[in-house]
Formats: C-alpha cells, sequence, structure tokens
C-alpha cells in the first residue's frame, strides 16, 4: 500500500496578529518622535552656536588684519546699534568685489568667513549657511530663515553693551567682550531671550 506524501500547511499571520504589530510599531513611534524633535532642536542650536563662534572669529581676523571693525565709519553706526549679517556686513566678510574698490572696506580681497550654501526656505528666505552672489558678496542666515545679530566694540574700550533683552541676573549692562553675537532662536523672536543663542 502506497503512503501519501505529507502535506504541509504554509504558516501566515492572522488578522489579529497583524493588527497587533500594528499597534506596537504605533506605540514605539509615538514614543520615539518626541526624542527625534529633541535631538532636531538640539542640532539646529548646535549649528547657530557654532556659526556664531565662527562669525566672531572672522570679525576678530578683519580687526587683526585692518585694525578696525567691518563698518563704515562714515556712517552713524554705535555699538548698542544691531547690525545683521546682511550684504552691508557679509560683503566685508566675504571680500566681494565691491568691497575691493577705492573706499570699500576689505581693498586686499580677502576672504575672512566661509560656510556651507544656504538651503532656500521660501519667500526669499534661506537657512543654515550664505547665499552667495556673482560679486562674492552674500548673506548669512540661521537654521530658522534669519540673519544673525551683531554689536561690535566700536569705541574701542574693550566692553561692549548688553542687548536689552538680556538681564542674564547681571547688574552690569556691559560684556568684557569686543564682539556680541545671536540669533534669535526658533521663535525668531530676538526679544525674548528664552531661546535666543549668544556668544557670550
Amino acid at each position: 500500500m502506497k503512503k501519501s506524501p505529507p502535506i504541509y500547511r504554509t504558516q501566515a499571520f492572522t488578522l489579529l496578529e497583524l493588527l497587533v504589530v500594528i499597534a506596537i510599531i504605533g506605540i514605539l513611534a509615538g514614543l520615539m518622535f518626541p526624542a527625534a524633535t529633541g535631538i532636531l532642536k538640539k542640532a539646529e542650536n548646535t549649528h547657530a552656536s557654532t556659526t556664531s563662534y565662527n562669525l566672531k572669529s572672522a570679525i576678530s581676523a578683519y580687526f587683526t588684519e585692518y585694525r578696525k571693525y567691518p563698518v563704515d565709519s562714515g556712517s552713524s553706526a554705535s555699538e548698542t546699534e544691531e547690525i545683521r549679517t546682511d550684504r552691508t556686513l557679509m560683503d566685508v566678510l566675504l571680500g566681494a568685489d565691491s568691497q575691493k574698490e577705492s573706499g570699500g572696506l576689505n581693498p586686499r580681497g580677502i576672504s575672512f568667513y566661509t560656510d556651507k550654501a544656504a538651503k532656500p526656505l521660501g519667500g526669499g528666505k534661506f537657512r543654515k549657511g550664505v547665499t552667495l552672489e556673482d560679486d562674492g558678496g552674500g548673506e548669512l542666515w540661521d537654521p530658522w530663515g534669519e540673519y544673525y545679530y551683531v554689536r561690535m566694540d566700536l569705541d574701542y574700550n574693550n566692553r561692549t553693551e548688553r542687548p536689552t533683552w538680556d538681564d542674564a541676573g547681571s547688574s552690569s549692562r556691559f560684556v568684557p567682550e569686543s564682539i556680541l553675537i545671536w540669533s534669535s532662536g526658533p521663535d525668531k523672536d530676538e526679544t525674548a531671550a528664552k531661546d535666543n543663542v549668544k556668544t557670550w
């Protein structure tokens, strides 16, 4: 008598098992989302801080080269005025063609600042880097699509007045530094100190 070959049943997930697996994946994803968001926020703050210090070094290098700050001495710029990282400042630090001409602030055409190309954000704004123009000038953008803020010791007394938003629990209006740089942070509100990224 011939034996019939054994019949093997294919193993498959039941609908209930699939639903349980999907539910577990959903719970894990829900737990990971806040952690991932926190990591991204910290990375953006670190990037803004690093860029601020790099910019501070670039301004210091300019001062070492020319014995002055990259601000037009004929302008009415004061120490308490907040200079932005638009073309007025960055053209000087990037060595734009216009700053090499007679009366320019960088006649030797030295590029004091370098960075990656900024990424388009929409609405004419960019993030995380420099937008470089054909003439060698450009603008520096923070991770949230805003310019950085800069204050310099324009009266050369080795101290710079704090911005009004920075009380920092100190009674002194001044910081014993020549260059202050900050970003307004994720909320893009420079007057709200809680998330500003600063170099002092």
